[in-house]
């Protein structure tokens, strides 16, 4: 900490105000580069979510047998069939699943499957949206359980998990081909998913082959699930939508300038706006250079940033205006440069309390969107909030105050405190 202290009493931040402008011009100069090869590369400069772009939802009705034990297995399933869904000739479609959704009650209990187009042609799209349906249909609608038979024990297990109500289809099913002292095993192939039944165990003295007896204890039509395609779904962040949000920011915008320019003065109003400019533009070009995905929580999270950056803007100038009042013939460097250094450490400690907090939720949903592909939209929602912390941190102590001093600072107000000065000698 004594070396931070001393690196920090050295520094001479306006002196360097060509540096400090000349780091996010370059971060926005490399965006707008990256954004026109994403461009001609992949249709879009921003990799737009499902909220932005639209895309295709396959219903898969599951009704009661959805429970909250077997929910996370029943995603982990139609998930791998999507994911590695392949054309005619085997090769992968890539399909990236955007979300998954229980929607519904009892008997009208569904998963919601949500995905982008890979594809421009809507019909190709459609083509692929109908193999996909069958696909699922194959697999949720008749689970044709793997059959081992050892002696006289015969083991069952099904690629689903085996609900109450499914026990009882699958018991009959046994009895009916004369077997007995049924048992159940849990099959946990998901890591942190609570496992349910997926091996079923019983006598059996009978002289079905295995395909028969796979045959015969298949979960079908009593129990089956109905798969749908709802088509191409639009956008949920309407041009609307979009338009308040804007209208919100520019609206606050406003207001801070006022408020700012009327508690400081207007070039420090000034100062500030360009410094929340600087977050957001900071914010998007990291969507564009990562690749991170764009859907409605971004426009929170840039929200969010807008107002937590002033604060430390505002704590700034609140500094450089006490020591206006405190040395009046100070002049503007030396003033802002004071203030900097007076300042540095309290935003640095609410930067970094903060980071640590929203760091945590990112890698711990991180982590268990591997599991539960639905928490990744706190990953896509906590990411920007750290990139705006990091850049509000730079723009409230580096650019916020290179631009006042750019403008004139109190220059004005330092000329005619010397010109009161020397008439009163």
């Amino acid at each position: 900490m004594s070396k931070l202290s001393n690196l920090v009493g050295k520094m001479q931040i306006v002196e360097k105000k060509k540096i400090i402008f000349l780091v996010p011009i370059l971060i926005v100069i490399l965006a707008i580069v990256l954004g026109v090869v994403y461009h001609f590369t992949s249709g879009s400069a921003l990799n737009l979510g499902m909220d932005f772009s639209g895309g295709y939802t396959i219903n898969v009705n599951v009704g009661a047998n959805l429970t909250e034990e077997n929910t996370d297995e029943y995603k982990a399933t139609v998930s791998k069939i999507v994911e590695n869904y392949k054309d005619a000739e085997g090769n992968p479609y890539n399909i990236k699943i955007s979300q998954i959704l229980v929607a519904g009650t009892g008997d009208d209990t569904s998963l919601q499957i949500k995905f982008k187009s890979i594809v421009d042609d809507e019909d190709e799209m459609d083509k692929i949206t109908d193999g996909l349906v069958k696909e699922i249909s194959d697999v949720v609608t008749k689970s044709l359980p793997v059959v081992e038979k050892t002696g006289g024990k015969v083991t069952l297990t099904y690629s689903l998990p085996v609900s109450e109500a499914l026990k009882r289809d699958v018991e009959s099913k046994i009895t009916a081909i004369g077997g007995s002292a049924i048992t159940y095993e849990t099959v946990n192939e998901v890591d942190g998913i609570a496992p349910s039944p997926k091996k079923v165990t019983f006598d059996y003295s009978g002289s079905l082959s295995e395909d028969e007896i796979s045959e015969a204890t298949a979960i079908n039509d009593a129990f089956a699930a109905t798969v749908y395609s709802n088509g191409k779904v639009g956008a949920t962040v309407s041009q609307d939508l979009l338009y308040n949000a804007l209208t919100a920011v520019l609206v606050a915008l406003v207001l801070m300038l006022g408020y700012i320019a009327i508690r400081f003065e207007f070039n420090s109003g000034i100062a500030a706006i360009v410094a929340l400019l600087h977050d957001m533009l900071i914010m998007c070009s990291f969507m564009v250079i990562f690749r991170v995905e764009l859907n409605n929580t971004f426009i929170a999270a840039l929200i969010t940033i807008l107002g937590y950056s002033i604060n430390n803007t505002i704590i700034l100038f609140d500094r450089i205006r006490s020591n206006i009042k405190l040395n009046p013939l100070w002049e503007t460097k030396d003033l802002t440069n004071t203030s900097i250094k007076q300042s540095f450490f309290r935003c640095l400690s609410t930067s970094i309390t903060t980071l640590i907090m929203i760091g945590s939720v990112c890698v711990v949903c991180w982590i268990a969107s591997i599991s539960n592909p639905d928490l990744y939209q706190m990953v896509t929602f906590s990411l920007p909030i750290i990139v705006g912390l990091i850049s509000g941190f730079y723009s409230a102590l580096f650019v916020a105050p290179s631009v006042w001093v750019s403008l004139g600072g109190h220059t004005k107000k330092l000329k005619s405190e010397v010109k009161a000065s020397k008439s009163k000698a």
